[in-house]
This record gives structure tokens, sequence and C-alpha cells, in this order.
């Protein structure tokens, strides 16, 4: 184990990707945010001695004063930040702490499917920003983030010979695949903090008019979180440069999400995503990928 030289936050090194080396040191961090902040200044961080420490608003490790102020800070990252911003009190139900571990875990899992940067995160913004669109607030809110962040979690079952496979995969190989949510449900479903969390782990890839899986839910019998989560997700695979195509702009993005209305995604969550188009153009444009 190391320490975060930004928030001080304990990081598994051989399982985490963001690292910097500096005069023949590797440092390692629990987010791009801590990372960037690092690159910025890294005298600063790695005498904190020299700086008056206080605790992060949003997870409570100690954090040198004015590191990140976006409101009422200060705060280790601007990962903190947004989870203040829209979360807020409703942290105290999962400490600080406790959900930057998670981010960290779900950051592992993301590197180990090689996904384009950070992509639970920012699906998870996405989705926190939508529920809130959609005037979800409290712990539904905090469910919707985390089940998010963890959507993934059951890929931790699956064989890297399957997950990271290039090219086509063979009918039984995909019955595998397939299996992921259940994996995920399964995994959670002792974990009381997370309980919330697990519609969107378990129905992400449900479709509104039925074609989806592992239930083939439809309609409105899809859960709300997994119907929200449903139109971000595509958003992110849209405007995020990928091998096989180059990120899309944002209306066109838009574009295509609506054309989905009724196949893929519920027409009200489409309707609220299009309501909050100046925040999506905002997240989209600033997201460190």
């Amino acid at each position: 184990m190391t320490t975060d030289p930004v928030c001080r936050m304990e990081i598994d090194e051989e399982r985490h990707a963001l690292s910097v080396d500096f005069y023949g040191t590797t440092y390692y961090f629990c987010s791009t945010g801590c990372r960037e902040l690092f690159l910025g200044a890294p005298e600063r961080y790695l005498n904190p001695e020299a700086t008056d420490t206080v605790a992060c608003v949003a997870c409570a490790n100690r954090v040198a004063e004015g590191i990140y102020r976006d409101g009422r800070g200060p705060y280790c990252c601007e990962r903190c930040a947004f989870r203040d911003r829209y979360l807020g009190d409703t942290l105290k139900t999962i400490e600080g702490p406790y959900l930057a571990m998670v981010e960290a875990f779900v950051a592992s899992l993301d590197a180990r499917e090689h996904e384009v940067g950070d992509h639970s995160y920012r699906v998870a913004q996405f989705a926190t920003v939508l529920a809130h669109q959609m005037h979800i607030t409290g712990r539904p809110l905090l469910s919707i983030y985390c089940g998010a962040l963890l959507h993934d979690l059951g890929k931790i079952g699956i064989p890297d010979a399957i997950l990271l496979k290039e090219g086509k995969l063979s009918p039984e190989e995909w019955e595998i695949m397939r299996g992921h949510p259940e994996i995920g449900r399964h995994i959670l479903h002792n974990v009381h903090e997370l309980a919330g969390a697990v519609d969107i782990v378990y129905g992400h890839h449900e479709h509104y008019d039925g074609s989806g899986y592992p239930q083939g839910l439809k309609g409105r019998n899809i859960p709300l979180g997994a119907r929200i989560f449903a139109v971000c997700d595509a958003l992110d695979a849209l405007t995020v440069d990928r091998p096989y195509r180059a990120a899309l702009p944002f209306d066109e993005a838009q574009a295509i999400i609506a054309e989905g209305v009724c196949y893929q995604y519920d027409p009200v969550v489409v309707a609220a995503f299009i309501g909050a188009d100046d925040h999506f153009r905002e997240l989209v444009d600033r997201l460190v990928i």
C-alpha cells in the first residue's frame, strides 16, 4: 500500500493505474483530479508539513487548505466537489472515505478492461446530473451514483480471455459475458449500504422495448435508475474517442439518443436529458478522458 500525496488516501499501487514518475520516484493517485493537482505543483504535496491542513468537506481526508474550492470547500479533488454539490448531506449515509474507496476500486476495474479514461466515473456523473434533473434527491440519488459507478462490477467474474478478446465473441462466450449483471447482483446482495445500487448493476442492459437482458424487462418494469443509466451510458459511448471512431459532437450524440426513444430508452428520461442540455454540454466538455 502507498498513500496518495494529494488527498492522503491509501492506495494499492499494484492495482491502481494512475501514477506519475517524479525525480525517480513513482507516486500513485486515487483519481485523475488528484493526479492533475500534483502535476500542477508537486512540491506543495511532497512537503505537506509546510502547509496547514484541514478536512475535505466531502470525504473527510486531510488536505492542504485551498487545494480545491468550489462553493463551500475545501475539497481534495474535483470529484469530491462534484459529490458535495449533488449529493450533499446524503453522503453521511455512506462515509466519504468509504465512497472514495469504491471509486478507487471501480477505477481498477476500468483499467482491467482498458476502458477509455474513467468511464465508470463519467457515467456516474452523467447519471447523477440526469437524476437530479428528474427531481430525485437524498438516498435514491446516492444509490444512482453508486449504481452507475458499479454497473460493470460483475465483469470481475468474466475470464480475461473473453473480457479482453479482440474481435467478435462466439455464441458460448457471449452467453458467459451476458452473465455479468447477475454476478454483480450476487456480489452486492448482502452489502446493505449499496442495496439501492443493485437496480443499475442488474438492470443496465435492459431495453425499454423489452429486447434487453438478463430479464427482458419492458417499459416501467425496468427500474428507474437503470433507465436513467442507459441514456448516460450511451452519451459516454458516443462522446469519447474509440479505436473504431472519433468522438461525436454533443448535438449529434443527443440526436442519436433521441432516435432510440421507445426502443432502447425511456421517453420521459430522454426528455429530461434534453431539458438538461446545458449541464451535459458542460460535463462532456470538461470531464477528463
